[in-house]
């Protein structure tokens, strides 16, 4: 119903993919250098890199709407669109996957968590999608679950920057597992050296301060 979406104004404002989490993951990443913010301080971030494959907005780029923290007026549209969508064509992977997006910058990780498992029992083998559902997992705070996600990813492609990455969001900060954190950001350091967050800072610089 449109009550579900009426406080669409206060979305994740960078769109989807890459571009939704930007600035989350700076927070993030400055909470590893000893900077207090990211979920600590805004509880309603996912502070966590979607998936890297076919995104649909270059790093970066925002809509004129969300740069200026306005509600995104197409967005409940385009969610009920893709609704009707799957309930016509339930074994459109595609369909389910940008229905999961939708809901993801709706800031609905239920309802993101139950169409991107509808695109992976269609197409199981989509790491993005596995991500994307990770991250969504942790905003329920259900973070076995989260990882288990990453972690499938990685089985697909072990060397999948954003599942490592991830992971180790979910071992550092959710489940006290700091040292298998830092294994997961130093095997991303050895597969992409020049890893970097948002904010331009290596990440073999941050790990340096662990």
């Amino acid at each position: 119903s449109s009550k579900d979406y009426e406080l669409l104004g206060k979305q994740v404002a960078a769109g989807r993919y890459v571009t939704r989490s930007t600035c989350i993951l700076a927070l993030i990443l400055a909470f590893l250098v000893g900077v207090a913010v990211g979920r600590y301080l805004l509880p309603d971030v996912s502070g966590m890199m979607p998936g890297a494959q076919g995104q649909k907005r270059p790093l970066g780029e925002k809509s004129s709407a969300a740069a200026m923290g306005a509600p995104d007026k197409n967005l409940f549209a385009s969610i009920l669109q893709h609704e009707e969508e799957v309930r016509q064509n339930p074994k459109n992977a595609e369909a389910w996957e940008h229905l999961g997006n939708l809901y993801f910058d709706a800031k609905e990780p239920g309802k993101a968590v139950n169409a991107y498992t509808k695109a992976l029992e269609l197409n199981p083998n989509n790491t993005s999608v596995l991500v994307d559902r990770g991250v969504m997992y942790r905003e329920l705070r259900q973070f076995d679950l989260a990882l288990d996600s990453f972690k499938k990813a990685l089985t697909l492609d072990p060397k999948h920057e954003f599942a490592l990455f991830n992971s180790g969001i979910v071992l550092y900060h959710d489940l006290n597992r700091k040292e298998e954190a830092l294994e997961a950001w130093r095997a991303l350091v050895k597969i992409n050296p020049a890893a970097k967050a948002p904010s331009g800072e290596l990440v073999s610089d941050m790990l340096k301060s662990q």
